[in-house]
Order: structure tokens, then C-alpha cells, then sequence
């Protein structure tokens, strides 16, 4: 039987180049020298090959299993290992050929360069300077290594080894709060341990990195935006870990989304979280727990102006406003010209846009203006820098045929919308400032026409409710009514949206002590749904719920759809509502609280009571 020789190179080619590089390369190097004497090209074309780039293959279905470590060349937990590293761990597919900063992190730091060589599915680990003696290390790889189809490891793999004849024991789990979108991108936060206290002085890694002004018997705070951490670990896609091989001691734990990979907190870009401190490691097992947030201490400035129409002007901050700040006194904001100051009239903001737009009435066309505001704040009490808080606008009338018409943008719920709560108010946001004497509406539940109740939130969102507010099992319509635009002296209904309300069979309620809760503890209930990506089912997040705790801890929700939950609670100890995740300038630990590894399964009923529902809950 003949035998086309192109055709089975290609086939070995595309059966072994993207799997294991060694394996190929033997079957072409026995292919060549059975054959090299009558196709002396086939030399030419092993050589090609060897040498072509490694990408992940086409076609078949997506891989879609992160990779994972089969083997290592340096056996864990072994102790009197030499000083000089030098390891190979072996995965059980090819990973990325060119391992990103932070792909590895070794605790407590070396004095040397920490460097990585992959070579297939190989990664060698190895460090040119020398390990310290009689020390136990944890070596962490973290899901910065990637199979070839940018999967991550699933979870960071840890190697604990000592160059002396003992292993530090002790070891401590941690768990931090995962922000949906973290777990999406696949990116995950490492925990950090900083030593607190006079022992700092004997930390030879921390001497590049005190204060010239302290002596090191001084030095007994951390600063966790200079200094490499004494520890470092990295979560898993759940938020939680383990960090072994540590010394007793006290120490400062931070978790901060470490983007740029250099094992120090920056602030302006890494969201961080801050644990109680001082945490003394001992014998007593702990859980550290984290919430990631902002720690820029940076302040607010105002960093541009801009014309949407000829009364509406956008103010464009480096931070989202909480605008009860801004418009707390209507001179706050104004503009100013040689003989000229006109104040704001009014407001609006927009879903998902930090900006806000702001009214100013009889500006003169092709003027300058300057535009001042005199405070702001953001939700973290972030002030506006007054030496940052103008900027200058041309203004230029709009001609009113140039000018888009006035519309309905968002209307929610939408017409598409089903078993919507009771009581939910419609919610109507338009392009441009409207006013509420120029509207008309008809409200219809199970197409009886009721009172109306029009409430004007901000200059282009208004909230539509009845009197009394409609309840389970019905229909709703909302119309506006509107002259004909044929016959002036005829009206019509124009359709803003129609949907039904949530069956009284589906409704529930939840009411429960939360252990250790006090009248600073707030629970939040926040929905948990599948949708479909292809084949697979992913969960996400949906609407969320809070209540607030008596002195004892009580709670209660009512008006619940049925459904399964992410339940959690939480000590406000600062009294702003939400969770917060300390703060490093003052030095400030984050809230405590609580997340149960079992997500709420919440039956209709008036009656679910959290102690049937979910047992054995941790106390705050």
C-alpha cells in the first residue's frame, strides 16, 4: 500500500504538536532516521516543527479544566532541604511558556529573585541567592499559571519545606468576600501577614523597608503599602485558603487584589481588606475574614465640564458622588463670569454613570464660564479638594431643531418583566429634564383605573405608584395619556408598560435571631439564580435584601419571593449601612461578618423561621 508522506506528517503534526513536546519530538527524530535517506526533507520539516510556537489547539470542544500539578521534584513537608532552590513541578497538561509576575510566592521572603522557567509542561522554580538556614518556607503557586487555554489552577498549590531539621507548625484559614466579578474574571485576592510588635526588629527582609526617621526598636507597626509581607497566600475561587509553616506571633493580615503582582497593597488601584488586629497566631485555631474595598484616601476632584443641551451641563468627577452632598444648599455648584454668577436650578444623574448633570438656566451663548463647586463627598467621607474643584466651559447654544426630543429611556419593571413584588413602585427615567405638570398618567390594575401617586426623584426620574399600593396576583398597566396627533381635541393612551404581580403562593417571609447580633448587626438576603452559557449552568447574583437586628439580633423580611439566597450578615459598627473594609490611613479594621458555606433554600410561608431553615450558625 502506498503511503502519502505530506499527509501523515500532517497528521502527526496536529495529533503531538499541542500535546507533549517530548513525545513528538521521538516519533519525528525514529521517523527521520528510517526515512531520511530517500525524503532528506523531512529533516528540515522536525527541525520547523520543533521550533513552532506553542498555541492552544483549534477545533473539538473547549477545553475548559484548569490545569493541575501531578508531581514535584521537591517532596513536601521534607525538612534539612538544601539551601540553594531548585525544583520542577510537573502539570498534568502544557501551561503558559512565559509565567507572569506573582505566578509563584515564597514565605518568608529570600534575599534573592524568586525566578520561573516553564518548558511544556514543566515549571522549573529556582532562586540564585541562597535560602536562610534552620527556616521553614511555604512555596505558593497561584492562578496566574494558565493551561494554553488561559484556564487557571482552580486553587494555588502550596509546597511547605525547611532547609532546617523542623517544620514550624502552625497554620491559620482565612476566607474573603468574593465580589461576584471577581469570580467571573477569575481573579482572586492573596492574604498577607505582617509581623506586629518589637520582633520587627529582628526581621533582616524588613530592614530596606523602615522609616529612616525610627530606630528598629521604634519600628513596630507595619506599613503595608512599602514592606513585602512576612506570609503570603492566595485564595481559592471560593475565597477561602490555607497558609502553613508559620511562626506564634502577632501579626496584621490584609487581603488586597494584588493586580500588579509585586505582593504590595497600592492603593489607588487594589481594592483591600483589613482583619482585626492585633491577630495573635497560637495554638487556638482561628479564621480570618476579609471584605475587599477602596483604601484610596486620595481626595475628590473635579475634573471636567461638559454641554449636553442648553440648560444641561455634566460634572464630571474622579469619584462617584453622594449627591445629598452636593446639592445639599442650591449655591453649592455655579457658574461664574466677569459680571455674571448663575446658580444651579436643579439636577439629575444617570444609572451606572459617576457624573452628575446639572441645570443652569439663561447662559449666554459664546461665553466663558468658570464652574465652581464648593464641597462634595463620596460614600467613603472622601472630601472635595477645593484646589481641584473648578473648570472652565465655552458655552455655545444648541439650536432647538438639533436638539433630540425628550423620551421615555428605561422603564422598569419592563413590559417583559413577570412576578414582580408587590408594592414595587414603576420607575420611569428619561433623556432630558422633565417636568411633572406636563404629564398625565392612567394607572390600571386588573383594568380598573386607580389613583395615581407621581413622585419626582431627580429632574428626569419619576416613580409611579398607587393609592393604596396593589398587592399579589394582579395586573398592572401603566399609560400615558397624551392629545392625538391627527384630531388635537382627542386623547389616546400610549403604553408605558404592563406585568404581573408575584403569586401570593410564591411570596415568603424570614424572621430569626442571628447569634451574637445586637442593634449594629443588619442581615442581607440576596438572590441566587441559574441561566444558561452554552451547555453549562452558571449562578449569579440578583436582587439584594437588608434588615437591621434589634438589640437581641432579631430580624425579620417580609414580601420574599421564594428561592434560594446567599445569606449573610454583618456588624455596621460605623453606622453607614454597608459593609466596610477598614481603611489603612487611620490604620482601621474592617467589620466583622459572617457568610454560611450552605446558600438559604426560603419555602413560601409567613412562618420560616433561620433556626429551622439553617443550623449551627457561626456567632459574630
Amino acid at each position: 500500500m502506498r503511503v502519502d508522506i505530506h499527509t501523515f506528517i500532517s497528521k502527526i503534526l496536529k495529533k503531538h504538536l499541542y500535546a507533549k513536546k517530548s513525545i513528538f519530538l521521538r516519533k519525528f527524530s525514529t521517523l527521520n532516521s528510517q526515512l531520511s535517506t530517500k525524503y532528506p526533507y523531512l529533516l528540515l520539516i522536525s527541525i520547523l516543527a520543533s521550533c513552532a510556537t506553542v498555541v492552544a489547539p483549534s477545533g473539538g470542544p473547549e477545553d475548559k479544566l484548569p490545569p493541575r500539578v501531578s508531581g514535584t521534584t521537591l517532596t513536601p513537608n521534607s525538612i534539612n532541604q538544601n539551601v540553594n532552590l531548585d525544583l520542577t513541578l510537573q502539570f498534568d497538561e502544557w501551561i503558559i511558556q512565559k509565567p507572569p509576575n506573582g505566578a509563584a510566592a515564597i514565605s518568608p521572603p529570600i534575599s534573592g529573585r524568586l525566578r520561573l522557567k516553564a518548558d511544556g509542561d514543566k515549571l522549573r522554580i529556582y532562586s540564585t541567592e541562597p535560602l536562610d538556614s534552620n527556616t521553614t518556607y511555604t512555596l505558593t503557586i497561584t492562578n496566574a499559571i494558565k493551561d494554553l487555554r488561559n484556564n487557571p489552577l482552580e486553587k494555588p498549590f502550596q509546597i511547605l519545606f525547611s532547609t532546617g531539621n523542623f517544620l514550624d507548625s502552625l497554620k491559620t484559614d482565612f476566607s474573603v468576600l468574593l465580589h461576584d466579578s471577581l469570580t467571573r474574571r477569575k481573579k482572586f485576592p492573596v492574604v498577607a501577614f505582617y509581623p506586629i510588635g518589637k520582633i520587627r526588629a529582628s526581621k533582616n527582609y524588613l530592614a530596606r523597608f523602615r522609616d529612616s526617621t525610627l530606630t528598629a526598636e521604634a519600628d513596630t507597626v507595619p506599613n503595608i503599602t512599602r514592606e513585602v509581607p512576612q506570609y503570603i497566600a492566595q485564595t481559592d475561587s471560593l475565597g477561602n485558603g490555607t497558609l502553613q509553616g508559620m511562626q506564634a506571633g502577632l501579626y496584621l493580615t490584609v487581603a488586597f487584589l494584588d493586580d500588579n503582582n509585586n505582593q504590595r497593597l497600592d492603593m489607588e488601584g487594589e481594592i483591600a481588606g483589613i482583619a482585626a488586629f492585633p491577630f495573635e497566631l497560637g495554638e487556638e485555631k482561628k479564621q480570618l475574614r476579609f471584605s475587599l474595598g477602596d483604601m484610596d484616601t486620595s481626595s475628590v476632584s473635579l475634573d471636567a465640564i461638559s454641554q449636553r443641551g442648553n440648560s444641561e451641563i455634566e460634572f464630571s468627577f474622579s469619584r462617584k458622588i453622594i449627591f445629598d452632598s452636593l446639592f445639599t444648599q442650591k449655591n453649592n455648584c455655579f457658574f461664574a463670569a466677569a459680571k455674571d454668577t448663575i446658580f444651579s436650578s436643579g439636577f439629575y444623574t444617570e444609572p451606572n454613570n459617576k457624573n452628575a448633570v446639572l441645570l443652569f438656566d439663561n447662559l449666554k451663548n459664546d461665553s466663558l464660564y468658570t464652574a465652581y463647586c464648593l464641597y462634595a463627598s463620596d460614600s467613603l467621607g472622601r472630601k472635595l479638594d477645593t484646589a481641584r474643584a473648578s473648570a472652565k466651559l465655552k458655552f455655545k447654544k444648541i439650536p432647538e431643531n438639533e436638539i433630540i426630543p425628550t423620551v421615555i429611556s428605561r422603564v422598569e419593571p419592563s413590559r417583559t418583566a413577570d412576578e414582580v413584588l408587590p408594592e414595587l413602585p414603576i420607575k420611569l427615567f428619561y433623556n432630558h429634564p422633565i417636568s411633572t405638570d406636563t404629564l398625565k398618567f392612567r394607572l390600571y390594575v386588573n383594568e380598573d383605573s386607580v389613583n395615581v401617586k407621581v413622585k419626582q426623584i431627580d429632574a428626569v426620574n419619576l416613580e409611579i405608584s398607587s393609592e393604596p399600593a396593589w398587592g399579589a396576583d394582579v395586573r398592572i398597566k401603566l399609560v400615558q395619556v397624551e392629545k392625538d396627533s391627527v384630531v388635537d381635541t382627542l386623547f389616546r393612551e400610549k403604553l408605558l408598560t404592563q406585568f404581573n404581580t408575584i403569586s401570593k403562593l410564591k411570596l415568603a417571609s424570614l424572621k430569626g435571631e442571628i447569634p451574637g447580633g445586637d442593634a449594629t448587626t443588619i442581615v442581607v438576603l440576596q438572590e441566587i439564580a441559574s441561566r444558561k452559557m452554552g451547555k453549562t449552568s452558571v449562578k449569579t447574583l440578583g436582587k439584594e435584601w437588608s434588615a437591621k437586628c434589634d438589640n437581641s439580633g432579631y430580624f425579620e423580611f417580609k414580601g420574599l419571593p421564594k428561592g434560594i439566597y446567599k445569606f449573610m450578615y454583618f456588624k455596621d459598627l460605623n453606622g453607614d449601612g454597608r459593609l466596610t473594609s477598614g481603611s489603612v490611613y487611620p490604620l482601621q479594621a474592617g467589620e466583622p461578618w459572617i457568610v454560611p458555606e450552605e446558600d438559604l433554600i426560603l419555602p413560601s410561608g409567613d412562618d420560616n423561621f433561620l433556626k429551622e431553615l439553617m443550623r449551627d450558625l457561626p456567632g459574630l
